[in-house]
């Protein structure tokens, strides 16, 4: 199931990206996707938990090629911030000693702020407010996994 999420997570939030752009909520300027892809982050510890650390990459390799068929810009913001942020999730959360959750809230704290960097940089052009509120609402979008797993 966390594969799933995984995948249909990344590709939801690149056609938000879209179709959408860039919108604002408040005081929080970010690209529409931002609240869905932020689950990815939360989302691929678990995958990590069930294949492994090596045996998540794959599907980290195949959410990079559907993202290649959606938009070729948004692909390309996308799959460069993809690849460096999962990678810093992943060393964060394959090598850190703490309890799984707190694994997770600090891979989140340490990749979400870089994939925001990359990701908007490259599909919007360098922008502090987009890149600061991307990176509050990625974060707190893959918070809420923690709280939807909690419950379950």
């Amino acid at each position: 199931m966390s594969v799933l999420l995984y995948l249909s997570s990344i590709v939801i939030a690149n056609l938000l990206v879209i179709y959408f752009g860039v919108v604002s909520i408040g005081p929080l300027v970010f690209p529409a996707g931002a609240v869905v892809v932020g689950l990815t982050f939360s989302i691929r510890d678990y995958v990590q938990k069930k294949y492994g650390k090596w045996g998540c990459w794959k599907w980290m390799l195949l959410a990079t090629v559907i993202t290649y068929f959606l938009n070729k810009n948004i692909a390309l913001a996308s799959v460069s911030a993809f690849i460096i942020s999962e990678l810093i999730d992943w060393v964060v959360f394959t090598f850190s000693v703490l309890s799984f959750r707190k694994r997770i809230m600090l891979s989140n704290l340490f990749s979400t702020p870089v994939d925001s960097f990359v990701f908007v940089s490259i599909a919007f052009g360098f922008a502090w407010p987009i890149i600061i509120g991307q990176t509050i609402v990625k974060f707190l979008s893959s918070g809420f996994v923690l709280l939807a797993r909690r419950t379950n």
